[in-house]
């Protein structure tokens, strides 16, 4: 069957609003973000247009006419089902988009689902606990032993909102503080996870029917502290004076080895699509756990992590570009663009 080639291409995103000084708009993108995106785009269509999701996201999809959709839209409002909202529209008007489908966005925005879904197909993640009111957390007194720490965030967020250095905790009325705050502040459950204390590090997965590591980093705090590291809010936000990233050569072969495993098992348990970035960190005994699956990943070329693996690793953002799109053509069923001097 001849593919068809794609005319017209649309991305579709959320725009950080300037002067918000809470971490309400901390998953959406800077138009810087999408200025990159678009000028690596327009080598794979004649036209390239922005859209950014409002009230009349419908009739704006509508009037541009897209082929295909690059989706970074990370949703509106709080539920924890609003990063399907784009998908679905768009599988509504029948349009081909980049990235995985309603069910697996929602499944993974939501950290509880996804800890129970990775654990029962075999894949380390943490202990982890779900509460729902003050009450419940009472159930939770006798967890904190042997020196155990605990990380308490929001049930359904990304991009690391509503996780702060003080949301490691260590006895119960730490605890119960910061599942008070999530509750107020947050309007929905508190995961509370046990906090694995060894290196974080994060992979890039690409691909469908066959999905490969794009490469991997380890995170760490540029400074030594007394208390154990976080990759938290304020870290990210100030990570050129507080965070150094590691490429994958500095990781231990048989660590990498686990990690890929894991990381591909699921991906692939998951039904994810296209691209995702998945986190680890080690438990006592050097074994990566999952905590965190980010299928709609940030592609900032300045501060995302995904385009600083590819960096680290001799890539460029032009290359993750071009994999990302080439994956989602081929699967969609267009023809695949002609692949360019990318490092």
């Amino acid at each position: 069957m001849k593919r068809k080639r794609v005319k017209k291409l649309a991305i579709i995103f959320n725009l950080k609003r300037p002067g918000v000084k809470d971490d309400s708009c901390e998953e959406y993108d800077e138009i810087e973000t999408i200025d990159a995106l678009r000028r690596e785009l327009k080598a794979f269509a004649p036209v390239v247009c922005s859209i950014e999701q409002s009230r009349s996201l419908v009739s704006d999809i509508i009037r541009a006419k897209p082929d295909f959709v690059f989706n970074l839209a990370e949703g509106i409002g709080a539920g924890r089902a609003r990063e399907s909202q784009v998908p679905c529209i768009l599988e509504s008007l029948n349009i081909a988009y980049s990235g995985s489908d309603p069910t697996a966005l929602g499944v993974t925005l939501d950290k509880y689902l996804t800890n129970i879904f990775l654990r029962s197909a075999g894949v380390p993640v943490p202990c982890a606990f779900m509460i729902k009111s003050s009450s419940e957390a009472c159930l939770l007194k006798s967890i904190f032993r042997k020196d155990k720490l605990f990380i308490v965030k929001p049930r359904w967020e990304g991009s690391s909102r509503g996780v702060f250095l003080s949301s490691v905790v260590g006895n119960f009325r730490e605890l119960k503080e910061r599942v008070d705050i999530i509750f107020k502040k947050y309007k929905q459950p508190a995961l509370v996870e046990e906090f694995l204390k060894n290196d974080e590090i994060t992979v890039g997965v690409c691909g469908n029917d066959s999905p490969f590591m794009l490469g991997m980093m380890r995170i760490k705090p540029r400074f030594e502290a007394r208390t154990p590291f976080l990759y938290s809010q304020e870290n990210k936000r100030e990570w050129e004076e507080k965070i150094k990233y590691e490429p994958q050569s500095m990781i231990k072969k048989n660590i990498k080895k686990a990690m890929e495993s894991s990381a591909i098992k699921a991906f692939k348990a998951l039904e994810l699509r296209d691209i995702a970035r998945i986190d680890f960190r080690l438990d006592s005994s050097g074994v990566p756990n999952i905590i965190d699956v980010n299928p709609l990943p940030g592609l900032s070329p300045y501060y995302s992590d995904l385009p600083i693996i590819c960096k680290l690793n001799g890539k460029s953002y032009g290359y993750l570009v071009e994999t990302i799109l080439r994956e989602s053509f081929k699967r969609n069923g267009f023809k695949a663009p002609l692949r360019r001097r990318y490092k």
